[in-house]
């Protein structure tokens, strides 16, 4: 019998979502989008079935449920709150078993009396006996951990499965671990935290007749020495939450709630791999939910994403290919402004520091507050703005996209080539005039304006300064003409660099780096003039003719 999806209605942030399960699925979207409120809405429904099959009763108090996020849990409803069987919410499980499918639904509601949930259970009986049981649980939902207390006295296992299902997980670590031990299930513990930090070790003593609390020794780095379990780093205990909780209790689905958020990047990518193996050796599925890229590179292609947004599913699918270069740009964050129209222009930069292209943009006269830039350098070449285009495009065709790639030096075919690839994916391509975004900012004009000099003086300045760093800048566009060798022509019948480089000393404005001259500039104003501007101000001279026929 194979859970295949679970569907939650009007729970917080959710409005209407079916996650169709894989092994793994992983929850992407902005903030706010019902990320959290989708995993909790899940344990949530199943804690309320769970108390409603113990109890034999259709309504019982809020004190009955396992798992509450709320004071009061009618606040809980996305649209409004619970009302009697008027208002309600949902969770529907689907299940294949032997190539039949069938469904079993939790519908909670406000019982007639004040504080009463209500809770109907209709459908397949079989697949309601895995909801609805509490060892093995049907979910366990496991929160970021900031930390666990100093102490933490013994509990007998009950005390310890509900505090675990209540979602108060962190202040039951020990008393997990220690029925582990006596479960003799340690071992598989340990072997899974090796997969994330491969020294890991540890040491669990209670007596019963002298102690009170739970002493747990830990090593997981190089140190010989094992530490108090409470002096450990929380990534490591956020792992070993996780791993503890699906050994002991191995739950159908077992919900992470960014369990990222306290690791290294490369403890994260360890933290992946386990998930595969965690979903190999215990008959559980993983809904985790996340903002981390490392994360999601490092799932990708393995497992089911599901981006939302608004309380519902946008899209998910194995391997989404526009999620990790969406992830690795923080774009999903900012995207919902595209999707509900209040964005209409996408710049997407090679440039990581997107200061310089903002205020060009600024200063041709794009309305910013209707314009995202993103730079798609980080996810390693122009390939990555070709599919955010695609994703854009598709998502808010109304939208222009403009892809920036700076010259180098480019020839004149070459630059033509470029620009034809760009267009070929459906984006405008600019390319800068000069050699890159900063040289519009050496601009004998733009400085001149800015400093309140006369622009031959700054003219002279400017050959001045190239003719004192000349072997730096031939150095420069030599090393721009090899990558364009490389990249371009495999290093075979590619222009010759001397050739194009001329033998004029110094060399012309447009054959000079921008960002080289851009850091001379602004090292010897003060020196040469007596006063510093800050040159990322606007000026008369500071445009792009693209980007001006763009704003209009």
């Amino acid at each position: 019998m194979e859970i295949t999806s679970v569907e939650l209605e009007r729970f917080k942030r959710v409005q209407k979502a079916e996650i169709e399960l894989s092994d793994i699925n992983v929850l992407v979207g902005s903030n706010n989008s019902g990320k959290s409120s989708m995993l909790q809405g899940i344990h949530f429904s199943a804690g309320a079935a769970v108390a409603a099959r113990r109890l034999d009763r259709v309504t019982f108090t809020q004190q009955s449920l396992l798992y509450c996020p709320s004071r009061n849990f009618v606040d809980l409803r996305n649209g409004g709150p619970y009302q009697n069987q008027s208002a309600f919410g949902y969770l529907r499980v689907r299940v294949v078993d032997d190539e039949e499918e069938d469904t079993y639904t939790v519908r909670v509601y406000r019982g007639r009396n004040e504080g009463n949930v209500g809770c109907e259970r209709r459908g397949n009986l079989t697949i309601g006996g895995m909801v609805t049981a509490f060892i093995p649980p049907f979910s366990v939902y496991v929160p970021g951990l900031a930390g666990i207390p100093e102490l933490e006295e013994y509990r007998s296992e009950s005390v310890v499965r509900k505090g675990v299902a209540s979602g108060d997980a962190n202040l039951y670590l020990r008393n997990v671990l220690l029925l582990i031990k006596r479960k003799k299930l340690l071992s598989e513990l340990t072997q899974l935290m090796k997969l994330v930090f491969p020294n890991f070790s540890i040491e669990i003593n209670f007596d019963p007749v002298h102690d009170s609390h739970i002493h747990c020794l830990v090593r997981a780095g190089s140190a010989h020495k094992k530490t108090p379990i409470e002096l450990i780093g929380t990534g490591v205990l956020q792992a070993l939450q996780i791993f503890s909780y699906a050994t002991l209790f191995k739950p159908k689905l077992l919900l992470l709630d960014e369990p990222d958020s306290h690791l290294h990047p490369d403890n994260q990518g360890l933290l992946a791999e386990s998930f595969v193996a965690l979903v190999d050796r215990l008959e559980t599925k993983i809904i985790v939910s996340t903002h981390s890229r490392h994360l999601v590179e490092a799932l990708y292609g393995e497992s089911n994403f599901v981006w939302m947004k608004g309380g519902k599913i946008q899209e998910q699918g194995i391997g989404l290919h526009k999620v990790p270069i969406l992830m690795d740009i923080g774009a999903l964050d900012s995207f919902d402004n595209l999707i509900n129209g209040s964005k209409d222009r996408v710049i997407l930069t090679e440039d990581t520091n997107l200061t310089l292209i903002r205020k060009l943009a600024e200063s041709s006269g794009f309305d910013m507050a209707k314009t995202n830039i993103y730079s798609y350098k980080a996810s390693s070449n122009l390939n990555a703005a070709f599919v955010l285009t695609e994703f854009i495009l598709e998502a808010a065709p109304n939208t222009k996209v403009i892809v920036h790639a700076d010259n180098d030096f480019l020839t004149d075919d070459e630059t033509e080539d470029l620009k034809k690839k760009i267009e070929k994916s459906g984006a405008l391509a600019f390319v800068t005039e000069g050699s890159d975004i900063e040289s519009y900012y050496v601009d004998p004009g733009h400085i001149s304006e800015l400093l309140k000099e006369d622009q031959e003086q700054i003219e002279k300045w400017l050959d001045e300064l190239a003719l004192a760093t000349h072997n730096k800048l031939t150095h420069k566009f030599s090393r721009k003409r090899d990558e364009a060798k490389k990249k371009l022509y495999k290093n075979a019948n590619a222009p010759d660099t001397l050739a194009l480089m001329g033998d004029q000393v110094p060399l012309p404005p447009e054959k000079r780096l921008g960002k080289f001259m851009l850091s001379q500039v602004r090292s010897s104003m003060f020196t040469r003039f007596g006063k510093e501007v800050d040159l990322l101000s606007e000026s008369d001279y500071l445009y792009s003719d693209f980007l001006q026929d763009m704003a209009q």
